[in-house]
């Protein structure tokens, strides 16, 4: 009995030099990658600020008065600030109704866009499809070879999509390049998932919709973000195919305002349906409404891209794995 004592006290002598005591995990560095490290940091830093200072700049003088812009620079924050310059913006009915165009065209086309790219990388992701490679190399060619100006005005007066808003949903309805990486993604699903489905009685409507469409969301979120982002910043189609004001999308509006550098021509392009209220009874000069008119087209595409962020980086990825 008195020897337990003893052995306790030995083996808790024994625990207490058997404690290694914990090593820091502290990465040692030397004077020349400390100094790689400023430099590249400080790199880094002067490249972000020459790429945002310019948003940022037109941003501040959209929101400064426009008689005080004229007196001098403005470089950091707005001088007398003001809100008149949006108030003239959206109170110009060209814009209001661009703005609505360009949403549904945006949209519209998107979806059709992304349900006919969908639909063909699944039909020719099928190796049993007859001609197969022969429509893949029909399809490869306006890749490369692609028609003229003239040629491509022509089939839109043939098809009667002139002064049509369909001219701006149809004729850009496939990609390629696109089709193939759904494609893609499509081939890397296991045939064992569609083949189960079928020894299930499921046809190919029905694994189109309850399979392939809910497994490929991240690849189709991607490209309906290009997509959105192809027709919201297109302006050459409505420039070619488009005279009516009625279908002006924004791209070509802030064409309009950006090439107005008179300011009769300005107030001619605002044609405003009645007076327009300012505080400083000061009509807003044609570069602050530049300004404004650039920030109210642009600002839009920075709300969508939160939206597909959790889709995007995903869908890259893995449809870019192989050709």
């Amino acid at each position: 009995m008195a020897a337990e004592p003893a052995m306790e006290a030995q083996s808790h002598q024994l625990t207490k030099t058997s404690v290694i005591p914990k090593a820091k995990n502290k990465i040692r560095t030397t004077t020349g990658e400390k100094i790689f490290n400023i430099c590249n940091i400080t790199l880094l830093l002067l490249l972000c600020l020459v790429t945002l200072y310019p948003f940022w700049y037109v941003l501040v003088l959209s929101f400064n008065v426009g008689i005080d812009a004229a007196k001098g620079p403005i470089w950091f924050w707005p001088r007398d600030f003001t809100w008149d310059n949006y108030n003239y913006v959206f109170h110009n009915p060209m814009i209001k109704s661009a703005f609505f165009v360009t949403i549904g065209r945006a949209i519209l086309g998107s979806l059709f866009s992304i349900c006919v790219m969908l639909l063909a990388a699944f039909a020719l992701s099928k190796r049993f499809l007859p001609g197969r490679r022969m429509i893949l190399y029909f399809l490869m060619i306006p890749m490369f070879i692609s028609g003229s100006l003239i040629s491509n005005y022509v089939v839109m007066v043939k098809l009667g999509l002139l002064n049509n808003f369909l001219v701006y949903i149809i004729p850009g309805a496939f990609s390629f390049f696109f089709m193939i990486i759904i494609r893609t993604f499509i081939e890397q699903i296991p045939e064992g998932v569609e083949e189960s489905a079928m020894i299930d009685g499921a046809g190919f409507y029905q694994i189109f919709i309850k399979i392939i469409v809910p497994l490929c969301k991240p690849i189709l979120a991607a490209m309906l973000f290009f997509s959105i982002v192809g027709h919201w910043l297109d302006f050459g189609t409505n420039l070619l195919y488009v005279n009516e004001e009625k279908l002006y999308v924004l791209q070509y509006v802030l064409y309009l305002v950006v090439i107005a550098n008179k300011g009769s021509d300005m107030i001619n392009l605002m044609q405003f349906s009645g007076t327009v209220p300012t505080v400083k009874d000061a009509v807003p000069t044609p570069e602050v409404l530049k300004m404004s008119t650039l920030m109210v087209v642009t600002l839009p595409l920075l709300f969508v891209y939160p939206f597909f962020q959790r889709f995007f980086i995903k869908g890259m990825m893995v449809g870019a794995i192989k050709a």
